[in-house]
């Protein structure tokens, strides 16, 4: 009797049946996570930002600001540091005084995936059981568009909100007495916020 070498059709298409099953269900988790580390890593990002103008403002002895701008349906974070002893304003930025010392940082370039919002339908509370608020804001410092961190170890308080636009959710936010910078991700089936820095 001759040996067999090979494989047979029916083998050969049983297996990339089951090859075809097992990356058609193993795809969805794949990308969900694909969806979370870019959120975690914008995020990070964010908060490097925050912590480059706060480690700035206690080097210099002065205060340094993290100024944001809508450009194109992006974000852009941007820091400078006081120059006249009255804190970092939209007018001395315009007229030269507060100088630019880092960035312009554009979030959708390296993240196209996650943007500056909410999750649809958002119904959450912040990280002290205290209402978002409007949702069409995702930045919250108050009516100010800078995010201002003092020499002495203060800052403006506030908190920025990543998504993913589907249901991923994080936040970067900034604490006022202590100019702690933490970041949390959402979990939504125990409607709660965990810190993860």
């Amino acid at each position: 009797m001759p040996t067999r070498r090979g494989f047979s059709m029916t083998e050969v298409l049983v297996s990339l049946c089951i090859a075809g099953l097992v990356f058609a269900l193993g795809l969805p988790l794949c990308i969900d996570a694909l969806f979370q580390t870019a959120l975690a890593a914008a995020c990070q990002d964010v908060a490097g930002v925050f912590t480059l103008a706060r480690g700035r403002a206690v080097f210099q002895g002065r205060d340094v600001g993290v100024k944001w701008v809508s450009v194109g349906g992006d974000v852009v974070l941007s820091v400078y540091e006081d120059g006249n002893g009255n804190g970092v304003t939209s007018a001395d930025i315009k007229k030269g005084i507060d100088r630019l010392v880092a960035g312009p940082y554009w979030m959708k370039g390296r993240y196209p995936a996650i943007s500056f919002s909410f999750v649809p339908d958002f119904g959450g509370l912040d990280p002290n059981n205290d209402p978002v608020g409007n949702l069409k804001d995702p930045i919250k410092f108050g009516k100010s568009d800078i995010c201002t961190f003092s020499p002495v170890g203060h800052a403006s308080p506030g908190s920025v909100y990543l998504s993913n636009g589907r249901h991923r959710q994080a936040m970067v936010r900034v604490s006022p007495a202590n100019a702690r910078i933490q970041t949390f991700t959402w979990h939504g089936k125990k409607k709660k916020w965990i810190r993860r820095w």
